[in-house]
């Protein structure tokens, strides 16, 4: 196996019986940065420009609000909103006023964070198809995982190009991983539901008991804190 900097997190997340190993490399890339917004970064100008014209999302600032470092994220909010309340504008017209609205309605669904993480996880979809292509002992690494949260299976597929000879073989065995992972949580749910009727108090649970919540990752995903 070749270990550089771009692989290393997916081998290191990649592991026999995870759920869904690209919500984990999702999470320790939300992480970094919530740590790296609240240090380095705020003092970095192009940081505190995109900081000024993007802000975070509610999800990621929340992330750094439970973090002690307290000033930092203050000093970011005080840039933010002193760009947003440039937007602000007392009219009585209709037309402007619903423009303003635009404005501002965008104003939540854009995030400094987001967008890095967006970045990087679009290269991790492509690096895995091209390992799956030019790493043979990665296939075994593949299909030792338990599938995949629906957004990043259908993020794989849709980057299965980038296994190049090997698109078909691939698609094929992402697709074959993650029906078989959908089959067993399916069981699962149900002996999870069945337990819940007192007639089957003795039966074993054999891993079901935490079915619900591998159901709502499997569905949504898994978030990062």
């Amino acid at each position: 196996m070749h270990y550089h900097i771009g692989n290393m997190l997916i081998y290191q997340e990649f592991k026999p019986g995870c759920e869904c190993p690209l919500c984990r490399i999702r999470n320790i890339l939300e992480n970094r940065l919530a740590e790296q917004y609240l240090n380095d970064a705020v003092m970095e100008d192009e940081q505190r420009k995109k900081v000024n014209e993007r802000g975070f999302c509610a999800h990621h600032t929340q992330m750094m609000l439970a973090r002690k470092n307290k000033l930092s994220l203050a000093l970011q909010q005080v840039t933010r909103i002193t760009t947003l309340k440039g937007r602000l504008e007392v009219t009585d017209d209709v037309k402007r006023a619903l423009k303003q609205a635009e404005y501002f309605a965008q104003s939540t669904k854009t995030c400094v964070i987001c967008d890095h993480v967006q970045d990087s996880m679009e290269r991790y979809y492509k690096t895995i198809a091209e390992m799956y292509h030019g790493e043979p002992k990665f296939k075994d690494v593949l299909l030792s995982v338990n599938g995949f949260c629906l957004e990043h299976y259908a993020a794989l597929l849709q980057h299965a190009k980038y296994a190049h000879g090997s698109q078909k073989a691939y698609v094929y065995d992402l697709s074959k991983l993650q029906k078989n992972a959908v089959n067993g949580l399916l069981e699962d749910l149900y002996t999870f539901c069945s337990k819940h009727d007192y007639r089957n108090a003795n039966v074993p649970w054999n891993g079901a008991e935490t079915a619900l919540l591998r159901a709502v990752q499997r569905l949504h995903g898994e978030e990062a804190k």
